[in-house]
């Protein structure tokens, strides 16, 4: 079962990634998710399948790209867009309105660029439909066989969707707060969480609030991002960048943390590594982050599915991952010139970066 998943999956890609390749107009990209939705299983002659589906708006007519219903009855809506358009809030406002201006209000609204995004609509919050879920359109991706296992039609359930939904926004909302509690630990620089603590813990073993206090006094305490520990193998020379012979390759190379001295742009992928590890973030907000540190075409961090070498890092374990399940790598391309704003976003996470000069 798990192999035809799989396969369906491999199918969509290949309909997809063509219409990627080419560059396709909005339209083409829109016949060609059809195609898929009867990979699928629905089907356009049990008008299982609409497309430029009539919304009233007002006095106004809007037209919904896809939508799939079920004996007659809307169940999910899909936004289209060609292939390089790059998302909007504007975008995902005009799906959360066809969400619920349809006849029948559907909770699960799919966008189709780049890649496909699930958004669901919990009605009981009086808020906007969230992404719950980026899948990436390459192959073999297990996400993608999940899709195709909740969508197809032979299996479409929606209460099963809704459910999956649920789970995945509460992961979201899960790992939110996990970042909201370390964010506020992190940001207490006197440590006075801890000493807090340890005063309770103190006063619940019998001893007095004076007790606690002279033993508190006299402790200074610092909380910084865990990191994997590593040993320093150069000794620096000096801490800056070097101003010798200008027609000579710049050979500096950063440490982070206490780490081993790092090329360039081992140093950047290290630095990324350890942004993303400490602060889950969907692709999209990593996109906003990380590439204004690289004003070019490259960026600083690029979908797996749209990266070539050997300009990013392509092997499987430089690979990450975001909250979303997009798979991106980082730009290899790094040099004197450009990797000043990679170090100061660096030190402002705190990550205590020191320049060593390699003479050979």
């Amino acid at each position: 079962m798990k192999e035809n998943m799989n396969d369906t999956w491999n199918e969509i890609c290949y309909e997809l990634k063509s219409c990627i390749f080419n560059n396709a107009l909005e339209k083409e990209y829109e016949e060609a998710f059809v195609n898929c939705m009867r990979l699928l299983g629905w089907k356009k002659s049990k008008k299982e399948i609409s497309t430029q589906n009539v919304i009233q708006v007002g006095h106004e007519k809007k037209y919904a790209d896809v939508v799939a219903l079920q004996d007659g009855i809307e169940q999910f809506v899909i936004e289209i867009k060609r292939p390089g358009h790059v998302l909007q809030p504007e975008d995902e406002k005009q799906l959360f309105s066809y969400m619920r201006l349809l006849k029948h209000q559907v909770p699960i609204g799919i966008y189709v660029g780049d890649d496909i995004r699930i958004y669901y609509d919990d009605v009981s919050t009086q808020q906007y439909p969230e992404c719950v879920c980026s899948i990436e359109i390459v192959e073999d991706n297990p996400i993608g066989s999940q899709f195709v296992e909740l969508f197809s039609r032979d299996n479409f359930r929606l209460q099963h969707l809704v459910e999956f939904c649920k789970k995945q926004k509460a992961r979201l909302d899960e790992q939110n707060q996990i970042q909201a509690e370390v964010q506020k630990i992190l940001s207490d620089e006197k440590g006075s969480i801890f000493k807090e603590l340890l005063k309770e813990k103190y006063t619940h073993s019998g001893y007095s609030l004076e007790w606690a206090d002279a033993v508190l006094e006299q402790i200074t305490l610092n909380v910084s991002p865990s990191v994997r520990n590593q040993s320093i193998e150069v000794t620096p020379k000096i801490l800056g960048v070097s101003t010798g012979d200008r027609k000579n390759r710049d050979r500096t190379r950063y440490s982070i943390l206490g780490g081993k001295p790092l090329p360039k742009n081992r140093f950047v992928l290290e630095v990324v590594r350890l942004f993303v590890k400490n602060n889950p973030k969907t692709y999209h907000e990593y996109v906003g982050i990380l590439n204004p540190l690289r004003q070019d075409s490259f960026g600083t961090i690029e979908r797996l599915s749209k990266a070539n070498e050997p300009r990013y890092f392509m092997a499987e374990e430089d690979r990450l991952q975001s909250l979303d399940g997009v798979i991106f790598v980082v730009c290899t391309q790094w040099g004197i010139s450009n990797i000043a704003p990679v170090i100061q976003f660096a030190n402002e996470q705190g990550y205590n970066v020191i320049p060593f000069n390699s003479d050979k």
